[in-house]
């Protein structure tokens, strides 16, 4: 689950069957990568079909899933400036939910999802790594990644009590953060809901007044953030690290209760019994395990692919912050890191 890292509008054109697949998998949401020709998306220096046919692409074309978060749309758009402009690889995007992508990577209609967030996706691992062994683990993407609760830094600084959970036991303190939707109980600000979330679950086990509210993007999840520190009023909310608003927007951790055997079992069984905090991701690569046949370079280059927290909140900074597109603000790093690139590719 989630640059978790506007997770950026992205309209995608897929052709044929790939767009009844994603159709029938649930694809949806908002990035802001580029749309393009009749096969493939074509802006931020990428090439189309014919184009690459024309400079002696190499491998079948591929799909690569985009996620509905910055740092899934930033992942995919790297990739694809650098297979289409270095490896003569036309690269498809689609756009699909992060439960969804699964069974697009057993079947093979998607040929690698960047950003998988372990921490909600154990059975996942499970059915299709470790037994039906359709789905390949390509390595770690790079980034270590936390979901949380999360308040304004000016909201913990006036009352200290509440970087911790236990505060929010107390009806009175959790009214401070009510809204006209959340009534006399405390508001708790959710973003996309098609993300894996298990904070309707803390709540309810942990006994807290607060009523869980879905803001229905990330893009409404940032711009309630950046209003709350505007008019300085106190909000809750499921955020994440990392993301590029940090460094633009001063936002405490909660301190929740460690994560225990017992809730990772929860997790993965997925029964509501959750009562944690988010564990620390290690964001990794998943492949189906028919690229490497129908595409080698492309696999051995999605193999090599990393990015650095630091690189991916650049470019997401640069999509998000700089409201520009994921494609061009893919292109616009991997034309001024061109040292980076070739270890990728070398």
């Amino acid at each position: 689950m989630r640059n978790r890292y506007v997770r950026v509008r992205v309209r995608v054109l897929v052709v044929g069957a790939l767009a009844v697949v994603a159709a029938a998998c649930g694809s949806s949401k908002s990035t802001n990568a580029s749309s393009g020709g009749p096969t493939t998306a074509a802006a931020g220096g990428a090439v189309t079909t014919a184009a690459a046919a024309a400079s002696g692409a190499t491998g079948k074309a591929i799909t690569l899933a985009i996620n509905p978060w910055t740092g899934s749309a930033v992942d995919a758009n790297v990739a694809k400036v650098v297979l289409e402009s270095k490896l003569g690889t036309t690269v498809n995007l689609v756009e699909i939910d992060e439960n969804a992508a699964w069974p697009g990577l057993d079947d093979g209609s998607i040929d690698a999802n960047l950003e998988i967030w372990p921490s909600g996706h154990a059975k996942d691992k499970t059915t299709y790594i470790d037994e039906k062994k359709t789905v390949e683990d390509i390595g770690l993407l790079g980034p270590n990644a936390k979901i949380g609760w999360y308040v304004p830094s000016f909201v913990a600084d006036a009352d200290p009590k509440l970087k911790t959970w236990e505060a929010f036991k107390d009806p009175a303190e959790a009214k401070k953060f009510a809204t006209a939707e959340s009534g006399d109980q405390g508001q708790f600000l959710m973003g996309d809901p098609s993300y894996v979330s298990y904070d309707q679950d803390i709540i309810n086990n942990l006994k807290l007044p607060l009523k869980y509210v879905v803001a229905g993007s990330e893009a409404a999840l940032i711009t309630a953030i950046q209003q709350a520190e505007k008019d300085k009023k106190p909000l809750l909310l499921q955020f994440w690290q990392p993301h590029w608003l940090h460094s633009k927007v001063k936002l405490t951790e909660i301190k929740l209760p460690d994560v225990t055997p017992a809730c990772d079992a929860s997790a993965a069984a997925k029964d509501g019994k959750y009562a944690c905090d988010y564990p620390v991701d290690h964001l990794y690569k998943a492949a189906s395990v028919k690229l490497a046949t129908k595409n080698a370079k492309a696999y051995a280059f999605l193999k090599k692919f990393q990015l650095t927290t630091e690189q991916q909140n650049e470019i997401a900074g640069l999509a998000d912050g700089d409201a520009k597109s994921a494609a061009t603000a893919a292109k616009t790093w991997v034309d001024k890191n061109p040292d980076i690139v070739k270890a990728w590719i070398g």
